[in-house]
């Protein structure tokens, strides 16, 4: 059995991930959109704009983690 260290450790690791896949699948849109615009300047620098994706910060990642680990330590 995992002591609570590991736990949260795993837990963080998770977040983490669910976060990067996010920010991939946003990015590779966001490739997308540039590149349904490439014959247009400024319609590509708008889809650049809207759709590529800030940094993950680490304030996000413990947010997440934070929401997962509810679940862990929830009681029933």
């Amino acid at each position: 059995m995992s002591n609570p260290f590991q736990i949260r450790y795993d837990v963080l690791n998770m977040a983490k991930d669910m976060l990067d896949k996010a920010y991939e699948n946003q990015i590779n849109l966001a490739h997308q959109m540039m590149d349904m615009h490439k014959e247009n300047a400024d319609q590509m620098r708008e889809a650049y704009e809207k759709y590529i994706p800030k940094a993950i910060t680490p304030e996000e990642i413990k947010a997440q983690a934070e929401k997962l680990y509810e679940f862990v330590s929830e009681k029933k």
